[in-house]
Parts: C-alpha cells; sequence; structure tokens
C-alpha cells in the first residue's frame, strides 16, 4: 500500500469525517471554495491529501499569526465604543 499522500484520494464523506463536520454542513463547506481547497476530480469528487494537508498547515499558520496580533503586548488598548459602527448621522442640537 502507498502511504505517499499525494497518491491518496478522499471521498466527500472522508474528508467531512476528517474535519468532525455534520453532514449538512460538511456538504456545504466543500462546496464553498474560500474555505476548502476545490477537489482534483469531479464525478465523483476526490480530494487529494496532501492538498488537505498543506491547506491544513496554511490555515494554522494564518491562525498562529493571528493570535499573536491579537496578544501582542504593543498593542494599544481600543475602547469599546471604537469598535461599534458609526451613527449615520449626527445627534441633533437642543
Amino acid at each position: 500500500m502507498d502511504d505517499d499522500p499525494r497518491h491518496v484520494f478522499l471521498h466527500a464523506s472522508d474528508v467531512i469525517r476528517r474535519y468532525d463536520w455534520g453532514k449538512t454542513k460538511g456538504y456545504q463547506n466543500l462546496k464553498d471554495r474560500s474555505l476548502v481547497p476545490p477537489p482534483v476530480m469531479t464525478h465523483p469528487d476526490r480530494w487529494r491529501l496532501d492538498q488537505l494537508l498543506t491547506w491544513e498547515e496554511r490555515r494554522i499558520a494564518l491562525a498562529e499569526a493571528a493570535l499573536k496580533v491579537l496578544v501582542a503586548p504593543e498593542r494599544e488598548q481600543v475602547a469599546i465604543a471604537d469598535l461599534l459602527p458609526k451613527p449615520k448621522r449626527s445627534p441633533r442640537s437642543a
């Protein structure tokens, strides 16, 4: 048996199981090309394991970078009011 991830193809149900998604949400996620890489084969859909592993590593790296930014000591304090949307109109004077 060949263990090279370039030669391992996963069916949609295998990908859903790998990421522990529910059936409905899993198929929705697989159709979202901004979330999951496209399948290498269609009818039936198949994903290559090496591409999924690369995608996972990229997502982990992005998450780690975002975490570093969030907990950076030089980060300036932001007031909650600054995070709220600005009013469309300025308040009327009485």
